[in-house]
């Protein structure tokens, strides 16, 4: 409970006093996320595109300490780190506050409107996602998409090729480091 409150504490103090009025409409930054049990994470911004595999001791799913939940989480962090990375969240017009990112885990979806989860873990990803929105001064809107409309599906699958024969816009391969808190579970 001391740590929430504290956690509260610092995101108010990063909090600006005041932010522009928003358009009622997320800016759309062609973000999409998704994470697979089996292989890793798969990301895709702009015309930007970021694969990460879980390293050999990681396991995912149920009865793991890592749920898939986390896992998406995590997706949606990566990306904001990339949309950061790549200018893409600088550049947006000063009005343009909300940020677009669809997933096709209604789970994740509805945990990035809510602000919370009831997993711990996802919790602290969600710190990490909020403290880079602090910064940002921003804030995200998750749009769920059926399996079979999400573009990194095959990426979090760690099918490059049929992703960029899909996708040929999508051409330039993210160099954004892995976060530090993430390094046990994930490699490039």
């Amino acid at each position: 409970m001391q740590a929430d409150l504290t956690w509260i504490q610092y995101i108010m103090r990063k909090l600006p006093n005041e932010m522009p009025l928003s358009s009622p409409e997320p800016l759309d930054i062609e973000w999409w996320g998704d994470a697979s049990t089996s292989f890793g994470i798969g990301v895709a911004v702009g015309t930007f595109w970021g694969v990460w595999r879980w390293t050999t001791e990681m396991r995912v799913g149920p009865r793991q300490e890592y749920d898939i939940g986390w896992a998406e989480a995590v997706a949606v962090e990566l990306g904001l780190h990339m949309a950061i990375y790549h200018g893409l969240i600088a550049s947006r017009p000063t009005n343009r506050n909300a940020i677009l990112v669809r997933s096709d885990n209604m789970g994740i979806a509805t945990v990035i409107n809510k602000g919370r989860s009831r997993s711990r873990k996802t919790n602290i990803v969600l710190k990490h996602i909020y403290e880079l929105c602090t910064a940002q001064r921003i804030h995200l809107i998750a749009q769920h998409v059926p399996g079979r409309l999400n573009i990194s599906d095959v990426l979090s699958r760690g099918d490059i090729a049929t992703f960029l024969k899909a996708f040929p816009n999508i051409s330039t391969q993210t160099s954004v480091p892995i976060p530090h808190h993430l390094a046990l579970q994930l490699t490039l």
